[in-house]
Formats: C-alpha cells, sequence, structure tokens
C-alpha cells in the first residue's frame, strides 16, 4: 500500500498548509485558501483518474467502451432509475464528444472528489485530521471503485450543504439529480428529518428501530424488496442474505456513536443544526452497519457508505469539544485505532498496491498529442 502511504502523507502537507497557510506564509489572511484547496483536489482527482484496474474499474470501463450514441440510449431499455438514467446519459454525452476511457474515469473522478474535499474543508474544524480520516476509514479510496454512487454521493454532500444554508429548492434539485446517477441516493431525503438534537428520544427510538431491523432481518426481507422493486431493481431474498458486513468495520464505525454516550451533555448543550445533522448522519451510517450484520455487506455497506462523509467531519469537532486532558489521549487513540483499521484494510484484507494498476500522468498527458 505503498501508493496509498506516499498519497496520505503529500495529502496531509497540503491540509497543513491549507490548515495554517496564513502563519506559515505570512499572507493575508484566505488569500492562499482556493489556490491550496484546488491543489489537493487536482492531487486526488488526478490520483484516481489514472487508474486503469481496481474493483469495478473494469466493469465501468465495458460499459463506457460499450456505450450508444444519446437517441439510441433512451430506445435501448436502461434509461431507468435502477440503472443510473444520469450516469447511464452523461457517459453516452461524453463517449460522443469524443473522451477517451481514460478521459471518462479522470472526469468522474474530479466531478466526485471535488464535493468531497469541498464538503470536508467547510465543515471539518481541523482540515488536517479531516484529510486523515478521509484515507483511514475508506472515505477516499471508496472513489477508485463504485464511481455511480460516489458520484451521488458527492451530489448528495452538496445537498446537506444547500439544506444547512436552508435553500431547500437547491437541496431538492441536487438530490434528484443525485438519485438519478443511483436510485439509493434517495436515503438523503431523511436529511430535513435529522437536524433534531442527538440524545433525545429521537435518538434512542433511532437506535431501538434499527436493532429491531437487524435482528428481525428475515421478517423484514418482504418489505426491503417491496421498496427496492419501487426503484426499479431486480433483488431476490439471496440479494439480501449472504456473508454479513466484517465485525471489525461495524466496530469502527460505531466509534462517533460510542464516544459521543459519557460526552453527550458536554458535546451538544451548545450546538445546532449543522453539528445535530452531521451527528445524525454519523449514526445512521453505524446502525445501518450494524443491520449489514445480519443482511449482506454487498448492499448495506454500501448503503452506509453514503453517510460516511459525516463521520470524517464529526469526529474531529467531537474531539475538540472535549476536556484538553481527554482531547490528548482521545485524539493519539484515534490516529492509532484508525491507521490501524487503514493497514488492515489496504494490506492484510487486501494489498491495495496489487490490485490497483495506472497509467502515468506523462503517458496520459502525451496520449493527447
Amino acid at each position: 500500500m505503498s501508493k496509498l502511504w506516499i498519497l496520505l502523507s503529500v495529502s496531509l502537507i497540503l491540509a497543513f498548509f491549507i490548515e495554517y497557510r496564513d502563519r506559515v506564509l505570512l499572507q493575508k489572511k484566505g488569500r492562499l485558501d482556493r489556490l491550496f484547496t484546488f491543489l489537493l483536489i487536482l492531487l486526488l482527482g488526478t490520483f484516481c483518474g489514472l487508474r486503469t484496474w481496481y474493483n469495478d474499474t473494469v466493469t465501468y470501463l465495458q460499459m463506457f467502451n460499450g456505450a450508444v450514441s444519446v437517441s439510441a440510449f433512451f430506445s435501448s431499455g436502461e434509461a431507468d432509475l435502477a440503472h443510473g438514467w444520469g450516469f447511464g446519459l452523461l457517459t453516452c454525452i461524453i463517449k460522443e464528444l469524443g473522451f477517451t476511457s481514460q478521459d471518462y474515469l479522470m472526469f468522474y473522478s474530479f466531478l466526485t472528489v471535488t464535493p468531497y474535499v469541498l464538503f470536508v474543508r467547510r465543515y471539518c474544524p481541523n482540515f488536517i485530521f479531516g484529510i486523515f480520516l478521509m484515507f483511514t476509514t475508506g472515505f477516499y479510496s471508496f472513489a477508485l471503485a463504485a464511481i455511480k454512487q460516489c458520484m451521488a454521493t458527492g451530489l448528495c454532500l452538496l445537498a446537506v450543504m444547500a439544506a444547512l444554508d436552508r435553500k431547500w429548492v437547491r437541496y431538492g434539485i441536487l438530490l434528484g439529480v443525485a438519485v438519478l446517477f443511483h436510485p439509493y441516493a434517495i436515503i438523503y431525503l431523511l436529511v430535513p428529518m435529522l437536524m433534531f438534537r442527538p440524545w433525545t428520544v429521537k435518538t434512542y427510538l433511532a437506535i431501538v428501530l434499527f436493532v429491531m431491523a437487524g435482528f428481525g432481518m428475515e421478517s423484514l426481507l418482504g418489505t426491503i424488496l417491496d421498496i427496492t422493486a419501487m426503484l426499479g431493481a431486480e433483488y431476490d431474498e439471496t440479494s439480501f442474505i449472504g456473508e454479513g458486513v466484517n465485525i471489525f468495520r461495524v466496530l469502527v464505525s460505531f466509534v462517533p456513536l460510542m464516544l459521543a454516550i459519557p460526552y453527550r451533555k458536554m458535546l451538544f448543550q451548545d450546538t445546532g443544526r449543522t453539528e445535530h445533522l452531521l451527528f445524525n448522519l454519523s449514526m445512521i451510517h453505524a446502525l445501518l452497519m450494524f443491520v449489514g450484520l445480519f443482511g449482506t455487506a454487498n448492499y448495506f455497506a454500501r448503503l452506509a457508505n453514503y453517510f460516511l462523509p459525516a463521520v470524517v467531519v464529526i469526529l474531529p469537532w467531537m474531539l475538540n469539544k472535549l476536556y484538553y486532558g481527554h482531547r490528548s489521549f482521545l485524539k493519539s487513540a484515534c490516529v492509532v485505532g484508525y491507521l490501524g483499521y487503514f493497514y488492515y484494510e489496504n494490506a492484510m484484507k487486501q494489498n491495495f498496491d496489487s490490485h490497483l494498476s495506472q497509467v502515468s500522468l506523462w503517458d496520459y498527458i502525451v496520449s493527447h498529442f
């Protein structure tokens, strides 16, 4: 996983300059913020876009190579919600415009990475720690695999930003477009209902409902199949019963929720809609992972990943609010723990470097001349 270590190191250096640019470079406040943020987006987007092989990348390349004209797309029977109507249409458009397969990957990489970085930059009080968590939680590396879902997630993050600014029309439009890329983005309809103060009756009700859903998975399969059928997907019961989510992943997903329990009064005594929503989204992420213990990781873990960005921004905020003595120890514990999880996922569970192939940046540039 040497490539990821190098990328993480360079990203943290850029994050350091973004966080402390004014003190380090003796510039006027905010003057270089956009420049270094752009460089970080450029770095992460380019690394993602240069891949030729990783996880689902080959499947997406086959989809691009098999893309038809825009007019043929509408008569192909794939212009429906379940197949990612917006994704399919945009893929056909960019192919007609003469994009190569590598351009296609690069295009979607930047469309995904840009809202990721902007979201973390806007809401994370410790940007360096936020970038660290982007890597160690798997938030960033997932963008190298599931293009449709990650594109939809990026749009959902923009929708959250609009909702927190009370721009509900923009929120609705962005969420509608996200659903056209991946139908499960519709789960972000929960956003207006998740702005309540944590650790009230609603919190405990949500926990109870998800615990019941986990233990009652078999009895709920009919309802789940009905919902997926409404979205146009054709699944059977075997699609949702299989190898569950790895217990290690579930425990990691519960870190913000478990950390909040002993400090809940301190954390949420003077908070607003933003902190409430982001914490509740991170809670839903953990609870969906819990349900995945009883279902199949392929669906429930991927559904939970829609809310993983909230973990990246709310955990640094929580740690910053704790007593100074507690804060130092818990930050150190989080760094060690998440580094261990990062190593486990990308070296022990699978070797990241052996699963990733990339074209060089020089070869990619030269291919256009």
